[in-house]
């Protein structure tokens, strides 16, 4: 009964299929459009990360509609698999996950092993760069000695983070709290008698639903934020590898043969051990 009254208006289309649309469409559309430019640093790149961010955007615009019709398809999400649900946070991706993906081009970065601009300023490497290392000059510099403006609205970003995201929690946390004190409450003054509690119970309900509703719409603004903040604090290659990792991300979390490992490995993990007396 208390997950149904969660549903105040129940959207004629489920959200599981709205994310398969659109996941399909990431995977066999997107995603290869923009590797195409990539690869080929074609002047249509800029045309399809924006086409890809755009993407991402509207996802969460349509996250942000299933919150406020059912968010219960967010609370429970059982079209989710194994390999998903670890990294979801308040109904999708934890933005924690946008800016760690980020880091690991400027860690890598810093790894390499360092090497001066006079070693490729000869035009006829600069020329046949692609043709030695299968990818375009400008796309292999892309993360080579990141700006200082850059490195320092990543700094910015996470700050914010390590701001917002606790105290979100800490709403989540106090909503469902209130929610469970108020039901409980409330049915064991009725002593049990489902028809006599429930208009009770469903006033608490909807009182309390509609802070949980505002801090979904509030993680999803997040995401939405630390993305396109990312996106233009980056330059158009460096945009394109990231958004590139973040899809190839999605799609390896669905991935099958993947998945099936993972599963197995659970099975395994689950299984009781038998042990010698």
């Amino acid at each position: 009964m208390l997950k149904a009254l969660f549903a105040r208006k129940k959207s004629s289309r489920p959200f599981k299929d709205y994310h398969s649309e659109w996941f399909n469409t990431l995977k066999n559309t997107l995603l290869p459009l923009l590797r195409s430019s990539i690869s080929g640093s074609v002047p249509t790149l800029s045309t399809h990360v924006e086409m890809l961010h755009q993407h991402f955007q509207s996802y969460y615009e349509a996250l942000d509609l299933a919150a406020s019709h059912d968010v219960s398809q967010l609370l429970f999400p059982y079209w989710r698999n194994s390999l998903e649900k670890p990294f979801l946070w308040l109904g999708d991706l934890h933005p924690y996950l946008f800016t760690n993906l980020l880091r690991s081009f400027l860690e890598d970065t810093d790894e390499e092993e360092e090497e001066t601009e006079d070693e490729f300023n000869d035009d006829v490497v600069r020329e046949n760069y692609k043709y030695l290392f299968d990818k375009p000059w400008e796309v292999a510099m892309a993360w080579k000695n990141p700006s200082s403006n850059l490195t320092t609205r990543v700094d910015q970003i996470e700050c914010g983070l390590r701001l917002m995201v606790p105290a979100l929690v800490d709403r989540v946390r106090n909503a469902q709290a209130g929610l469970v004190e108020r039901v409980a409450e409330d049915w064991v003054w009725y002593q049990g008698r489902k028809e006599a509690a429930r208009p009770v119970i469903v006033e608490a309900v909807e009182a309390e639903i509609e802070e949980m509703v505002s801090a979904f719409l509030d993680a999803n603004r997040m995401r939405r934020s630390v993305l396109a903040e990312i996106i233009s604090a980056t330059s158009v290659y460096q945009g394109a590898l990231f958004l590139e990792g973040l899809a190839q991300f999605l799609v390896g979390l669905r991935d099958p043969q993947l998945l099936a490992q993972f599963e197995s490995c659970q099975m395994r993990l689950n299984k009781p051990s038998r042990i010698a007396l």
